[in-house]
């Protein structure tokens, strides 16, 4: 089983978006720390300092580490997503239980043309982030068919089981 790795886009992306949030953290921080210049200890100025310095080792660190632990996987019967940066999750769906496939993409994924695609199951929604759209698209298309295909057997299952039963009662 062959993981798919992602475009080099996506650290980009990871980094503007982890940009973004530094900024507004530290903002936020630095406004705290200023308008209670005089109220609040020392000791929290050091902390919220602190805190903006953590915020920026983040910014440093994190796209990249994100970047190289992200891999999905998508074979006839799953979708299978590792990602994290501190904690790794995985999340695996079964193909025959997703509900609903779509595609979104918000004003820094369009920057770099870039998607994500999010496929819903009766458990919660699992997301294929930082795809080209060409790629995500691609994805969402097949997985579709995949679920028509299974559907389709199933349905035609289900006939044949009510077609068994049916000439088995009138043979009785």
């Amino acid at each position: 089983m062959g993981y798919e790795k992602l475009n080099k886009k996506a650290i980009k992306c990871m980094f503007l978006g982890t940009l973004i949030q530094f900024i507004i953290a530290s903002t936020i921080l630095t406004v705290i720390g200023w308008f209670f210049k005089g109220i609040i200890p020392m000791i929290i100025q050091y902390i919220i300092l602190g805190l903006i310095i953590l915020n920026l080792i983040y910014l440093i660190v994190s796209p990249k580490v994100r970047y190289e632990r992200y891999r999905y996987c998508i074979t006839k019967d799953k979708i299978d997503v590792k990602e994290g940066f501190i904690f790794t999750e995985r999340n695996i769906v079964p193909i025959e239980r997703l509900h609903k496939i779509s595609i979104e993409k918000g004003p820094i994924y369009s920057i770099f043309g870039l998607s994500k695609v999010i496929v819903t199951t009766a458990g919660g929604d699992i997301n294929i982030s930082f795809l080209e759209d060409e790629k995500a698209d691609f994805i969402a298309e097949s997985l579709k068919n995949k679920i028509n295909e299974i559907s389709i057997s199933q349905k035609s299952k289900k006939l044949e089981d009510i077609n068994k039963s049916s000439k088995s009662g009138s043979n009785s």
